[in-house]
């Protein structure tokens, strides 16, 4: 009986341990990222790729409807209202009027009087129809960037209170290259809301290309000088001023349209002359940085501090 015994006990055991292996190594796959891991230059890069997953988002496209949604979303996390401002326009290149959908984010009940500054970025990828662009340093990157500023004001409600987020629609030109009648669609709608306002926010700042390796800004040669003094200071607070350079000519963004309309805007953009990805398929996740993205979150970041908390003479 003994000997018949123990055979069984053994046997017993080594099935247990057989059924117990696969629960010891579910246990040590590895987990989701904590939310710890998900802060600055990851925190971006994650909005980034997401937004990627999306496929091209040009206007009216359902990505870019996805990409709207995933911002709304996001922000009403960390305590941001954001709304929708829906217009069209006429496109010569379609033949056709086109639908562009802008998004505003305050923070808190503001009215338009206790807004100082803005912050911007545009959402849609350049039309192509035979390309898969996805664009995402050219504006994925930017849009990641302030979702992840966003998360990081809430802490500081007396300044996030101070700022409108502005999601433009319609950036790129549908033709070659932006002209007066092609592109820009949705900063020059939204600028059109502040020009007859009796009191206009004090400064804008339009990021542009802010994710890729090896960052590389140029700033347009109309940078009004308050808004480029306040950048090289952030720079240089973060020992990155070397990255900031400035351009011989003036460069047609989203900055323009604000500007226009009376209100400083600098924009922040990546030197694309000098990159040979630029608009084309070579624009995807590979070239996204989670370092640069946090070197532009940190200057970007010391900038908004700095400009929301002085007078700036208007």
């Amino acid at each position: 009986m003994i000997r018949r015994f123990i055979p069984a006990i053994l046997l017993t055991a080594l099935t247990l341990a057989l059924f117990a292996v696969p629960a010891c190594e579910k246990k040590k796959k590895p987990a989701l990222p904590p939310e710890r891991e998900r802060l600055g230059g990851r925190a971006a890069f994650h909005h980034t790729r997401e937004i990627l997953s999306y496929g091209p988002r040009p206007p009216e496209s359902a990505a870019l409807a996805k990409t709207r949604r995933y911002i709304i979303a996001e922000l009403k996390k960390t305590g941001w209202k954001t709304t929708p401002h829906s217009f069209t326009r006429e496109v010569a290149y379609f033949g056709r009027k086109m639908k562009f959908t802008n998004l505003s984010a305050r923070f808190g009940d503001v009215s338009d009087e206790g807004i100082k500054g803005l912050l911007g970025a545009h959402l849609d990828s350049k039309y192509y129809r035979n390309r898969n662009f996805l664009a995402a340093d050219d504006a994925a990157s930017a849009i990641g960037a302030i979702l992840e500023l966003a998360r990081q004001l809430q802490a500081t409600p007396e300044l996030a209170s101070k700022l409108e987020l502005v999601f433009f629609d319609g950036e790129e030109a549908f033709g070659q290259n932006i002209n007066p009648s092609d592109g820009l669609y949705g900063s020059k709608e939204y600028a059109l809301r502040w020009r007859t306002a009796p009191r206009k926010p004090s400064f804008g700042i339009v990021l542009d290309m802010i994710g890729h390796r090896n960052l590389q800004v140029r700033l347009p040669a109309d940078t009004p000088p308050l808004l480029e003094a306040a950048l090289l200071l952030a720079a240089k607070k973060e020992g990155e001023e070397a990255r900031y350079t400035k351009a011989l000519h003036p460069i047609i963004d989203d900055h323009v349209p604000l500007n226009n309309a009376g209100i400083p805007t600098i924009d922040i953009i990546g030197d694309f002359s000098q990159f040979a990805w630029w608009h084309t398929d070579g624009d995807n996740l590979n070239l996204i940085s989670r370092e640069s993205l946090e070197i532009s979150l940190k200057v970007t970041r010391h900038m908004l501090e700095d400009l929301l908390t002085q007078q700036i003479p208007q």
